[in-house]
């Protein structure tokens, strides 16, 4: 096998790591989304809670309004939070199709390399036995 045949092996196996790697960063960033769409959830239910009961035991304006308002930054960012755990998850996909592209790549480098070195190999074998022939046909005439 050749010097090119194995750098495009080489090549082909480190596309393959590339793309794994940027699946695997991909997946801990929708993990961490993931994380931070459930912890603005929560913030978001115990604001609406702490809201609801301010509402039943006393209501205050001004604390309403404030708790209005910290009701709206958190929903806010539940939006956001959702919007980048989408985003994080289309990212994931699509790195981990990358990943199967490059591995299907690198099956389709490896298959060429294999038949180039059988084909090799058979003209090589093709040629020894024509060199024998040529031996064998030389001392027949030389007999």
């Amino acid at each position: 096998m050749g010097r090119a045949w194995r750098a495009l092996r080489t090549i082909a196996a480190l596309r393959i790591d590339r793309a794994q790697a940027e699946h695997r960063r991909t997946s801990l960033t929708e993990r961490d989304a993931e994380r931070a769409l459930a912890a603005a959830d929560t913030d978001l239910v115990e604001a609406a809670d702490a809201w609801q009961r301010q509402m039943a035991e006393r209501f205050d304006p001004a604390l309403g309004a404030a708790y209005a308002a910290v009701l709206t930054r958190r929903a806010d960012a539940l939006a956001a939070a959702t919007a980048a755990h989408q985003a994080a998850g289309q990212d994931t996909e699509a790195a981990a199709e990358t990943a199967r592209r490059e591995q299907a790549r690198a099956d389709a480098v490896a298959t060429q390399v294999d038949a180039a070195a059988r084909l090799t190999r058979r003209h090589a074998d093709e040629r020894a036995l024509m060199a024998i022939a040529d031996r064998a046909a030389l001392a027949w005439v030389r007999r």
